[in-house]
């Protein structure tokens, strides 16, 4: 019944609006296979290497090829992620392999690295890039900034709003590029690209596809000054799930429809589908009633944790968009357990449901309702559920829906459920051969197929033929046979099968030579120096602060650069006050956050206002990067996530100077600033993650849908402890973003010597939350090129070891 209800979907006509990319996630061939069955417009999917989901299955060169011959077979699209950071001795190799899928036919590459992406726009200009949500794109400025590189479609950060999303799109469209947004499924605390937690903390980085899930830990968030505690899951966010509000989505303009799930078995990735193109078929059609009620808790039954969110598309509501209790599948309430064990259900139950209770779960062998044992109940029947672990007052959920399953493995064990009419016309005439032609995807050829005989017995019937012409149940064709002449004469059924062959042998060979491409020549790009520019470089020492005392202490050692962080909630640093307190020689630098939403022409404002006081800026922005090219010296962050000599140039050609990332040991370190300029962070607290939720205002400050945030940040300090006892500073900018530190700072100051060996010119100390008399200590440290004392409360980071 699924299946046809479903076929009927997928070929009812649509109307004249415009269509919308439904795009599926596809971690196997199982899953691809339902997605393109269930009615995906284009599916995205990893190869052995550089794939954000290196634990997934994954596709082998082979099955790629495979796959991308059956997606083209039903006109999907192929998206492949080549999404991670790439480290110089990776990027040739993953040239080769976008060469390689370049050549099979896959549609387009999804991309983080700058790197990279500046390699193929010179050798693949013809091959369609979209810029992953890695690259952390919240604003229109930031996906201009990258268009240089080749970039057709843009993946938003899913902090954005639909209104933002609306403004990006719009305003992109006139630039010739498209806008991608996350519509179901997993939401990560911190911005894409941004995250250095998993790094930092267990040396397998989510930049590089290896992301341990430390969000999905139990966490206790204290406030300094009461020392009252907050516990629980407290940066597990529920799933994204947004049927009801497609109509809306629609509107903004966005191109394509994303739905996350490659770690998700095959009937999630059906059942989720299917409900969404049912959704966008009735809306395309101007019907509202598709079944709404029941679709959302399908999906929901397949995967949820405590609900759904529609992350920060109607605005920030806090803690509604958390699931503080639980990080992993929680079902479906189904009801509690009265003093006699009984279950007054909320939804439908049968035998071999899943289902679970605090901390237990279990499959059901039985059920009674009325003293008689039945397969099912219905909601609002009262039953006794076996095995009966469950107690008095428990509330039962409903963790799987066995029917459900059922259905969508149905649709999972089809791969061609889905047919393609192929109009077939056959001339059958006895003494010539039998002539066959056919048309598929405009293009008509002709076979002939063997003699047609006279019948010695009883000649071949009209019937027969053409039921074995349509014996097509393993392909994803049906031949619709009509009938030019059909003589009386003979054939041997095994002839007719050999005709139907090689129908399909010509299709396949079509489709071959449709996906076949050749790399064009290498596009001359200039990736201009910006060594001519009017600014000068930054001198040997760049001292990012946050505080007066902190400013203090720099400009008494005599720094010759200063970033004054002047967006921190609590920051007392004044800008005027500063330019009046620095050295002669020290110039001034303004730290930029490197996160900039809906309050981007308010920042440029305050830019503006202070551009001719300061020597430049100092951020990760690609908004900002953009606004300001040949205004005035530009510094990148650490977060731009340099990872290879390919990102340095690129960034080099636009920027003065950029930090490296803190994520390099020291053999990439000396590789990358070879003839190059760069920066190194020597010193600070690296962040480890900057989140649109803010935790404190959440937990200690009420911050729902309902309720506006009561500020707590102003009254305290906060500190996040993981299960292991470690403790993480989180602090508030002034546009209520939560970014949480590293437990202790990196401290490479015994290695200056080191690094000055392997090339390094350009150094960086942050300073967070240290005193005035700390951050003079590490800055005389620095100055003398040595560090005494304890380094229990330090760390080297990633110099020695690196990330995998």
């Amino acid at each position: 019944m699924y299946c046809r209800k479903l076929m009927l979907t997928l070929e009812q006509g649509r109307n004249d609006m415009r269509k919308i990319e439904l795009l599926a996630p596809a971690g196997s061939m199982e899953s691809l296979q339902a997605a393109v069955q269930s009615g995906a417009d284009a599916v995205y999917m990893g190869g052995n290497k550089f794939s954000a989901r290196a634990y997934a299955s994954n596709f082998d060169n082979e099955k790629m090829a495979e796959a991308v011959r059956y997606c083209h077979i039903y006109g999907v699209k192929v998206h492949v992620t080549i999404n991670t950071l790439l480290k110089d001795s990776e990027i040739g190799e993953a040239v080769d392999y976008a060469k390689f899928l370049h050549g099979i036919g896959v549609d387009a590459l999804i991309i983080q690295d700058t790197g990279l992406a500046k390699r193929l726009k010179e050798e693949l200009g013809d091959f369609e890039l979209h810029a992953s949500t890695q690259m952390t794109v919240h604003n229109a400025e930031g996906a201009l900034f990258l268009k240089d590189l080749g970039f057709k479609r843009i993946v938003l950060s899913r902090e954005l709003s639909l209104k933002e999303i609306k403004e990006v799109s719009q305003s992109l469209a006139s630039h010739g590029l498209e806008t991608e947004m996350f519509i179901h499924g997993a939401l990560c605390i911190c911005y894409s690209g941004q995250c250095l937690m998993s790094s930092m903390i267990g040396g397998r980085s989510g930049n590089r596809g290896r992301c341990a899930q430390t969000c999905r830990l139990p966490y206790t968030l204290t406030e300094d000054s009461s020392g009252d505690e907050r516990q629980g899951y407290l940066l597990s966010p529920k799933d994204i799930c947004t049927l009801d509000v497609l109509r809306e989505i629609y509107d903004t303009g966005v191109a394509s429809l994303k739905i996350e799930g490659r770690m998700k078995r095959p009937e999630y990735v059906a059942g989720v589908v299917g409900a969404y193109r049912k959704a966008l078929d009735s809306l395309y059609k101007g019907n509202a009633d598709f079944g709404l009620e029941k679709e959302q808790e399908r999906v929901l039954q397949l995967f949820n944790r405590g609900g759904a969110s529609k992350a920060y598309m109607f605005g920030n509501v806090g803690r509604d968009m958390m699931a503080y209790s639980n990080p992993k599948n929680t079902g479906l309430e189904l009801g509690r357990a009265d003093a006699a064990l009984q279950v007054r259900l909320m939804r439908g139950l049968s035998v071999k449901d899943g289902l679970s209770f605090g901390e237990e779960g279990f499959s059901v062998s039985k059920i009674i309702m009325d003293g008689q044992e039945v397969q099912q109940a219905d909601k609002g029947d009262l039953v006794k559920i076996f095995p009966q672990r469950y107690r008095k007052g428990d509330v039962l959920y409903k963790t799987s829906d066995s029917s459900l399953l059922e259905e969508l493995e149905e649709v999972c064990s089809q791969p061609y459920l889905r047919k393609i009419d192929v109009p077939v016309e056959v001339a059958f005439r006895v003494s010539k051969p039998v002539e066959v032609a056919f048309t598929y995807k405009g293009t008509r050829r002709e076979i002939q197929g063997p003699l047609v005989q006279e019948a010695l017995k009883k000649p071949l019937a009209q019937e027969k033929f053409i039921e074995n012409m349509t014996k097509t149940q393993n392909t994803p064709f049906n031949f619709i046979v009509s009938v030019v002449s059909f003589e009386d004469g003979f054939i041997p059924v095994s002839s007719i099968n050999e005709i139907r062959r090689d129908i399909l042998s010509q299709i396949d060979m079509l489709e071959n030579v449709s996906d076949m491409r050749t790399a064009k020549p290498t596009v001359e790009t200039a990736w201009a120096s910006s060594g001519d520019r009017a600014y000068s470089l930054p001198g040997r020492t760049m001292a990012v602060v946050s505080t007066m005392n902190q400013f203090r202490a720099a400009t008494e050692l005599g720094i010759s650069d200063i970033a004054v962080d002047l967006f921190n909630m609590k920051s007392d640093l004044d800008i005027d006050e500063a330019i009046n307190l620095r050295g002669e020689c020290t110039e001034i630098y303004l730290r930029i956050p490197n996160i900039i939403k809906e309050e981007f022409e308010a920042v440029c404002s305050f830019i503006d206002a202070n551009l001719a006081k300061v020597e430049g800026l100092l951020t990760g922005n690609l908004g900002i990067m953009n606004r300001y090219r040949g205004k005035t010296s530009l510094i990148g962050d650490y977060k731009l996530n340099i990872f290879n000599r390919e990102a340095l140039d690129f960034y080099n050609s636009r920027l003065d100077l950029s930090c490296l990332s803190v994520e390099l040991n020291r053999g990439e370190i000396k590789d990358m600033i070879r003839k190059r300029r760069a920066q190194v962070l020597v010193y600070g607290k690296t962040e480890l993650m900057v989140s649109e939720y803010c935790m404190t205002g959440s937990l200690f400050g009420n911050k729902s849908k309902d309720s506006a945030c009561s500020r707590p940040c102003l009254r305290s300090g906060y500190t996040l402890k993981d299960r292991k006892g470690v403790d993480f500073n989180v602090e508030t900018d002034r546009y209520c973003r939560s970014h949480i530190y590293n437990s202790v700072p990196i401290n490479l100051i015994p290695n200056l010597e080191d690094l000055g060996r392997i090339g390094a010119k350009h150094f960086r100390l942050d300073f967070i939350d240290e005193s005035y008399g700390e951050t003079k200590n590490i800055l005389e440290s620095f100055a003398e090129g040595r560090f005494e004392g304890s380094f229990e409360n330090y760390t080297r980071g990633h110099y020695k070891r690196g990330v995998e």
